[in-house]
């Protein structure tokens, strides 16, 4: 693992004007790199778009902001305008090569090569983060959430960039007449964690390479503490996982698979929580998923 660090002022060439496809065409082909769509590398082009993510992490001069995934930097360049200091986790070497060109000269950013999912992204910076900014590779966005907002050092606000079907999954309510097919695991952990509100849909054609499918920013506004706390977050967690690994069942055979809980117990559980065991995974609120796992004896911290 290699982590490398650099201090750049104000001046590079890229500015937000790699929002322009053009302008990143030329910077992309003067270092020889193109998108390594292998890594889920997808450049933002769309300016409307970049000034909304920017717009929703609600900066200030105060503010210290890890960005993951950040490419050539066009967004990078937008976020340092606006904040006290800005990381950069990149796993692409050839990408911090050109992020060393077109933020050459801004201070307040710091690029760092490594694996998001392999570091502590909270001792990353100077100071701890005050905002997450990402634009999330599709194929590992769960993972990136859960080390963003499972940490009890996450910041007030992250805003990430996600698939579209992705983004309507993390804010599926309960009362949500799409839910059953929409809501699951992701929904009950990020909204264990934070309040979730999509702010807008960024159709294909904003990226180059365009994806397949389109995406959308979410603001996560985080909660001090998780809503199941006191109960033990992997405790909890683990048991939330289990259960809608049989998502169609209804509530009293679910719990009965992976979670590893016999009928009476689950039926003496369910009574407890005044819940009907004819209900499915999907239809539960966060706090009925308090509820049932306190009567089922999760532990507490």
């Amino acid at each position: 693992m290699r982590l490398r660090h650099r201090s750049l002022t104000h001046g590079g060439e890229a500015d937000v004007r790699l929002a322009d496809p053009r302008v990143l065409r030329s910077v992309l082909r003067r270092h020889g790199v193109r998108a390594a769509t292998g890594l889920g590398q997808r450049f933002l082009v769309d300016r409307r778009a970049l000034d909304d993510i920017v717009g929703a992490a609600e900066l200030t001069a105060a503010d210290d902001v890890l960005e993951v995934g950040p490419g050539p930097g066009a967004l990078t360049a937008a976020l340092a305008d606006r904040a006290r200091s800005v990381t950069a986790v990149e796993i692409d070497e050839r990408m911090v090569g050109v992020l060393r060109d077109t933020l050459a000269g801004r201070g307040n950013v710091r690029i760092v090569h490594a694996d998001a999912l392999a570091v502590d992204l909270y001792a990353l910076g100077e100071r701890r983060p005050t905002r997450i900014v990402a634009n999330l590779p599709y194929q590992i966005t769960t993972p990136l959430l859960e080390r963003f907002l499972g940490d009890p050092r996450r910041p007030p606000l992250v805003v990430v960039l996600v698939q579209e079907e992705v983004a309507r999954r993390i804010v599926a309510a309960a009362a949500d007449p799409r839910a059953p097919r929409e809501r699951g695991y992701l929904s009950v952990f990020v909204q264990s964690f934070a309040e979730a509100r999509i702010v807008r849909r960024v159709p294909p054609r904003a990226f180059r390479p365009p994806p397949r499918v389109s995406s959308a920013v979410v603001a996560l506004r985080t909660r001090r503490e998780p809503a199941f706390a006191p109960l033990a977050q992997d405790a909890f967690l683990r048991f939330v996982s289990d259960v809608f690994r049989h998502r169609r069942k209804q509530l009293r055979a679910a719990l009965g698979h992976e979670a590893g809980v016999d009928r009476a117990r689950a039926e003496a559980a369910l009574a407890r929580a005044r819940i009907d065991g004819r209900r499915r995974p999907e239809e539960l609120t966060v706090a009925e998923w308090v509820v049932l796992a306190d009567a089922l004896g999760v532990p507490s911290v």
